[in-house]
């Protein structure tokens, strides 16, 4: 329950956000994907529809050296929590604020609409029953955390169980490991070490008193056993504390000797072993964390040798790659409107809907190779400045790599290119002249 009073406010598992977190980060599977998805996420340049091209470098770069780090953070809380808590106010750099200091909430209103708060949990941030004021939670990415009881529902909540059932099969392996290297000493009673007829003989006719004895003598065999092994250490430290392999080595094997309890003897114990078929259920498992972060374990281990459709997986990648773009695109879209005209997204009385100043959108990286790209632009699909965003991309070229953006060719050259001819059309100014 929620500590604001709201009876349907739901508070999300802190403890479990921050579970998630270490995994994002000390998980060598997860932290692998998520270098990898945000190597392509972020590879090029955002772009800004609505600006005016006087002010679109200047927004450009802004967008990438202030706002570089936002980017990086809201793709990190929407992978480990599904949403992410960012301050925003009009003419300020947003900021994402970390998950221990805001205490997130969750209910269905009356109009049935899921409503996400961040609550202070600092004294300095104010009051607890009171959300933080100019930060909003963003929950545009899919993860919504669920509604009845407030758990997470991001993508790397399934990874976490089954990470759990992958560390145990280790430890258990790094155990019997352990115990092969360093086996443990196991030792059991013998049957007539601690007898009372083995003591003096008048013990038969004082049973009451036999245990006590038997006991005080076995504890003082004992010590008896290692102060001889001490003296024996003693005499010999001078022989055997000297310089030399061989000596080293008995110094160590003496080192090691140890006198046994009296009335027991060494036993052999189980023998210990790894789990049966470990590699393949790590693989196995391995593989279903891959599956869900969206990345093909292709990508990054090779050790199937098998034949795999390397189309198929291209573009599985490819997807799990717009699909984080459009939806990182959609938050930064909605701060940089905030942060650049707040008059715009403030509603307004009369109840209409305005559109957006600034629109903010990755290039998606093409799922087409150099050709298709050419013949496309050959026959007029897309512009020239797409053109060479797309071959750019493609390509890994820097955007300062790239020509003026001045089409080069006409349309009558690119369609000489296409046709390996002269074309006779309304194009050609011959067949104007006509």
């Amino acid at each position: 329950m929620s500590m604001s009073g709201n009876h349907r406010e739901r508070t999300v598992p802190h403890d479990h956000g921050r579970r998630l977190f270490d995994l994002l980060t000390g998980y060598p599977t997860v932290r692998i994907c998520r270098d990898i998805l945000t190597q392509y996420v972020f590879e090029r340049p955002m772009l800004i529809n609505g600006t005016s091209p006087k002010n679109n470098d200047v927004q450009k770069k802004e967008l990438e050296d202030d706002w570089r780090k936002l980017k990086f953070d809201i793709f990190d809380h929407a992978m480990a929590l599904g949403f992410v808590a960012v301050r925003v106010r009009p003419g300020e750099v947003p900021s994402v604020v970390p998950w221990q200091c805001y205490r997130a909430t969750i209910e269905v209103d009356e109009q049935f609409r899921t409503v996400m708060r961040a609550y202070p949990v600092r004294e300095e941030d104010g009051s607890p029953d009171k959300p933080l004021k100019h930060v909003v939670i963003l929950d545009m990415f899919g993860y919504t955390p669920d509604t009845h009881t407030g758990e997470l529902r991001s993508p790397l909540a399934p990874v976490h169980h089954r990470v759990y059932h992958i560390l145990d099969e280790l430890n258990n392996m790094l155990y019997a490991d352990r115990a092969r290297a360093r086996p443990p000493v196991y030792t059991e009673c013998t049957e007539d070490g601690v007898r009372p007829s083995e003591e003096v003989n008048y013990d038969f006719y004082a049973d009451a008193e036999s245990l006590e004895r038997t006991t005080r003598n076995a504890y003082q065999r004992n010590q008896d056993a290692v102060a001889e092994l001490r003296g024996q250490q003693e005499l010999l430290d001078t022989y055997f504390r000297g310089t030399g392999s061989s000596k080293e080595k008995s110094a160590d094997a003496i080192d090691s000797l140890a006198p046994l309890p009296h009335g027991q003897k060494i036993s052999r114990g189980p023998e210990c072993a790894a789990p049966e078929q470990l590699v393949d259920r790590l693989r196995y498992w391995e593989q279903e964390c891959f599956s869900l972060l969206g990345v093909p374990r292709s990508f990054v281990m090779h050790d199937i040798t098998v034949r795999h459709d390397a189309g198929m997986l291209h573009c599985s990648f490819t997807r799990t790659v717009h699909t984080w773009q459009e939806s990182v695109a959609n938050a930064l879209t909605y701060l940089w409107n905030v942060a650049k005209a707040p008059s715009v997204t403030r509603k307004r009385k009369k109840a209409k809907l305005v559109e957006p100043a600034y629109e903010l959108r990755f290039e998606r990286m093409p799922r087409v190779g150099v050709a298709e790209l050419n013949h496309a632009y050959d026959r007029g699909v897309c512009t020239w400045e797409a053109y060479q965003r797309m071959m750019a991309t493609f390509a890994g070229l820097a955007p300062k790599d790239l020509t003026s953006n001045k089409e080069p060719w006409s349309r009558d050259e690119k369609l000489l290119g296409w046709t390996s001819q002269k074309p006779k059309s309304e194009f050609n100014k011959e067949a104007n002249g006509r």
